[in-house]
């Protein structure tokens, strides 16, 4: 990702409803498994920032780090509030400055299908959760993703492989975390509406996901998958 990328989320509604709605994923489960706690939150493919920014609204103040490996959006960020900032870093070795154990979750957001080497990046996210901590993992359904590149709705995103939710599961726990939740979200038919510069709320889009999500015939037209795994608060030896 580059400029290029940041302007269009600065303008395109479907593009904004996405990394807002990816945001509120992370929201829901840092609520529903983390309740309660300060929220020390690395996001791992950071882009322009706009995330943190969702993310410091939503939980209040804390700690917000991201992590950009695209040297111009890391110096083009947008205004972030005081508590977040933006490292220059590779996310299969993340910047020595993260220490171990340092942060109580770690979002991952339509990231490891661009990687060359995801475990890496998953042992780097296991590296600087704290015991008990979360990770967050989303990936586009690699046969919508298809669909929405032949349509032209997804033009410019660089994948290097197609995962979905049981290979995103797999990968998250073979990287040593417990699998907490597993679900799909962005329902297509409401998530097509920002393309028609419909406005759509993050929140009333995952209230139709809570319930497609858990039925068979609907499910199949969500576009995204997100995995929680956890990091074992006692770790084996």
């Amino acid at each position: 990702m580059d400029l290029s990328y940041a302007r269009a989320r600065a303008i395109k509604p479907a593009l904004q409803y996405r990394y807002r709605t990816r945001a509120a994923v992370v929201v829901r489960a840092v609520r529903r498994w983390l309740p309660g706690r300060p929220v020390r939150l690395l996001e791992v493919g950071a882009a322009d920032g706009r995330t943190l920014v969702e993310f410091s609204e939503s939980f209040g103040r804390g700690e917000y780090v991201g992590i950009e490996r695209d040297a111009s959006l890391c110096h083009a960020h947008v205004p972030l509030p005081p508590d977040a900032r933006i490292i220059h870093g590779d996310a299969a070795e993340l910047p020595p400055c993260l220490a171990d154990g340092s942060f109580s979750v770690v979002s991952m957001l339509a990231l490891l299908e661009h990687l060359p080497d995801s475990q890496a990046a998953l042992a780097e996210a296991y590296r600087v959760l704290e015991p008990g901590g979360l990770l967050v993992a989303t990936c586009p359904n690699p046969w919508w993703d298809a669909v929405a590149g032949r349509l032209g709705l997804v033009d410019g995103d660089f994948h290097l492989r197609g995962i979905d939710e049981r290979m995103l599961a797999d990968q998250v726990r073979s990287g040593g975390f417990e699998i907490a939740e597993v679900g799909r979200f962005m329902w297509a038919p409401v998530a097509f509406l920002p393309y028609l510069r419909i406005p759509v709320s993050p929140c009333v889009g995952l209230a139709f996901d809570f319930v497609a999500g858990r039925l068979p015939g609907l499910r199949r037209l969500c576009v995204n998958a997100y995995v929680v795994g956890r990091k074992p608060s006692v770790l084996s030896f």
